[in-house]
């Protein structure tokens, strides 16, 4: 689903780390365009990779990623949402705009390309990406990835895609929406031997203005200076998708939730929750209307903490995490990074993810957790 809500992009800028992991860097920039990458498809080393990321205003995060040979260069998000990769191809027409601004796949220039010709379309809630499937060797963080299948996207039909710094995406779900007889990124990376341990890890960082903070991915490990204490394991509730149990939900002391799933995203800012969920919290949040809009106060020392309960163990998210300014004419306020879903699970995004380091675990089928260790430099 593609929704408007804050989006969270992600990318590389490549580098071999000296330990035996493989590392990719992450930029980000400024955008109020607001999606969630949970797409809906249809389609009839004994290393570890440390992929450093660096911030810009929080929102857009995004990075280089090279395909073909010679190298083409792209940037792209890496998305736990969704299991595909794709990249604009050479073929869109120029009627295309969303397209056309983007770095374009040309498979006439790679030696190491591999027809493939099935369409497929992938399907977001706000609109949809159309094309045809290829393969070829992808190459990151020093890594080369032989024989991905990807999308070459012929016809992308929303007018988010226009403005996006992006312009392709990675998917690292795993897999139960990946394309038929092919093997998504992250089975194929561990299936190549690439990593030593099939998982990831992601580490965020939040910045003020002017900051260029960022953070990183790691394929294959983790790094212990990046959170407190220890990793809190939970076990993955569906073996298809990063989601684990959310046993509670309180504000302060008020329960404004029971059990229920919660996928882990890197494909969205907001945390989004049930509709009921959501009303349950806007009845313990000081508020008024304006325009449609629940305007609340920034004054955080009057507002609640959220509190979620995920094995046994309570995680926080503040004020400080949750409100962000906003103008409306002559009035400034707050609004929140949560929003209400159609769904009867959560996403956690990167307001989560912010606060909280996170290992993606592939063999376990398990998600770790710990506070994230704030970068002061």
């Amino acid at each position: 689903m593609l929704r408007n809500l804050i989006l969270l992009l992600a990318g590389i800028a490549f580098i071999l780390a000296y330990k035996p992991e493989l590392r990719v860097r992450l930029y980000a920039r400024e955008s109020w365009i607001s999606s969630v990458f949970l797409s809906e498809n249809s389609t009839r080393g004994l290393e570890s990779i440390h992929l450093r990321l660096k911030n810009r205003h929080n929102v857009e995060y995004f990075g280089n990623i090279s395909i073909g040979t010679p190298k083409q260069n792209f940037t792209v998000i890496f998305d736990t949402g969704s299991s595909n990769t794709w990249f604009p191809s050479s073929h869109c027409p120029k009627s295309n705009l969303a397209c056309q601004m983007h770095r374009r796949y040309d498979s006439s220039r790679s030696s190491s390309y591999i027809p493939d010709g099935r369409n497929f379309t992938l399907w977001y809630g706000a609109g949809n990406v159309h094309g045809y499937l290829s393969q070829d060797t992808v190459h990151f963080a020093g890594a080369k990835l032989q024989g991905l299948i990807f999308g070459e996207t012929l016809i992308q039909q929303n007018f988010e895609f226009h403005s996006v710094t992006f312009d392709g995406l990675v998917g690292l779900s795993l897999g139960v929406l990946a394309w038929k007889n092919s093997t998504p990124f992250l089975k194929l990376l561990c299936s190549q031997n690439l990593v030593e341990k099939c998982i990831f890890s992601v580490y965020l960082q939040q910045a003020s203005a002017n900051e260029s903070k960022g953070g990183e991915i790691i394929f294959g490990g983790f790094d212990e200076s990046r959170f407190k204490g220890n990793l809190h394991f939970v076990p993955i509730t569906n073996s298809n998708y990063w989601k684990l149990k959310i046993s509670e939900v309180f504000v302060n002391s008020k329960k404004i939730s029971g059990e229920t799933d919660a996928l882990l995203d890197t494909g969205t800012t907001q945390i989004l929750m049930p509709q009921k969920t959501y009303d349950n919290l806007l009845k313990l949040l000081p508020f008024e209307m304006e325009g449609g809009n629940y305007i609340l106060s920034c004054q955080s020392k009057i507002m609640p903490e959220v509190k979620l309960v995920i094995g046994g163990k309570s995680f926080y998210l503040t004020p400080d995490d949750y409100l962000v300014e906003a103008n409306y004419g002559k009035r400034n306020g707050c609004i929140t990074n949560f929003a209400p879903i159609k769904q009867n699970f959560w996403v956690l995004g990167d307001i989560f993810l912010w606060r909280y380091y996170t290992v993606f675990d592939a063999t376990a089928k398990r998600i770790g957790l710990a506070e994230a260790v704030i970068d002061t430099n």
